[in-house]
């Protein structure tokens, strides 16, 4: 595992225990109804403006705009060769999943007037941001987070095929039964649109499972089979983004239309929000 990855699964765990905790410790304080609350033993540290509420919403509102980072990565030159851009995006995500998570708790639940423009701005960003994640990896980059051409991912499959060939040593029926793998897999991308991606992604172990099988009715090795799998998986995914390419662009196109006003709109009430927060003593920083 590298270290990009052990780090994410170290960032998600945190989130994880952390909202787990939040939720197992805070449940009674939470399920009171608003007025029932200044009388609760927890209230003093839970309340939006307590240690723990206001530290969740203190995090949580770090972590919003820390992500902005993100944007200036991808249009200011100056930043260009500052890593690897899949993983400022990986970055990006988890915080605007972590972020909107701690200032729910900051909320204890209970939001209203222009707070709750914002929240939803939030959730909304939230949602759309993983959705944009999912049509973002349907276009198909090189190792520094460049798209390919057309003419460079036709090479890509092409070189897979070769592979695949040289894998099952002449053995035609073997190759055939990979092809029509692969052949089903593009059929299917022909058509639909991005539920149709989402049903074909969500339903890849099943029809993995199902070449697999042919693979060992046809006397392959154990071994044989995982080298054999891992190339099929491959071409055959990226034949299915190769028919995706330009629905996903245009959909990109369309989801940065939408995405960027309710962040726009979020950041600018929740800045308003820490202003009067402050103004008005609803803190213990100051």
């Amino acid at each position: 595992m590298s270290v990009h990855r052990l780090s994410l699964v170290l960032l998600y765990s945190f989130t994880v225990l952390v909202s787990v905790y939040l939720s197992w410790a805070g449940w009674e304080y939470y399920a009171l109804a608003r007025p029932a609350r200044p009388h609760h033993e927890l209230h003093e540290e839970w309340k939006p403006s307590g240690l723990i509420g206001q530290g969740a919403g203190i995090v949580g509102s770090a972590l919003m705009m820390i992500l902005l980072l993100y944007s200036l990565r991808k249009r200011w030159s100056r930043m260009h060769n500052w890593g690897n851009i899949r993983y400022w995006l990986n970055y990006h995500i988890w915080m605007g999943v972590t972020g909107p998570a701690l200032v729910i708790f900051h909320t204890t639940f209970k939001f209203g007037g222009i707070v709750a423009v914002s929240f939803w701005s939030m959730i909304a960003v939230a949602v759309s941001g993983i959705l944009g994640r999912y049509i973002y990896v349907q276009i198909p980059r090189s190792l520094t987070g460049d798209e390919l051409s057309a003419g460079q991912l036709r090479e890509l499959e092409e070189e897979l095929q070769l592979r695949i060939k040289q894998e099952v040593k002449g053995n035609e029926q073997l190759f055939e039964v990979i092809e029509e793998f692969f052949l089903g897999e593009v059929r299917a991308a022909e058509q639909g649109g991005l539920w149709s991606w989402l049903k074909r992604d969500l339903g890849e172990p099943f029809r993995d499972g199902v070449l697999r099988s042919k693979l060992r009715g046809l006397g392959v090795s154990g071994l044989h089979i995982s080298t054999l799998m891992k190339l099929a998986r491959k071409r055959a995914r990226l034949g299915r983004r190769i028919q995706f390419l330009g629905t996903a662009r245009k959909l990109l196109h369309h989801w940065h239309i939408f995405h960027k006003p309710f962040a726009i709109i979020m950041i600018v009430i929740m800045v308003v929000h820490i202003g009067v927060a402050i103004a008005l003593g609803y803190t213990w920083i100051f």
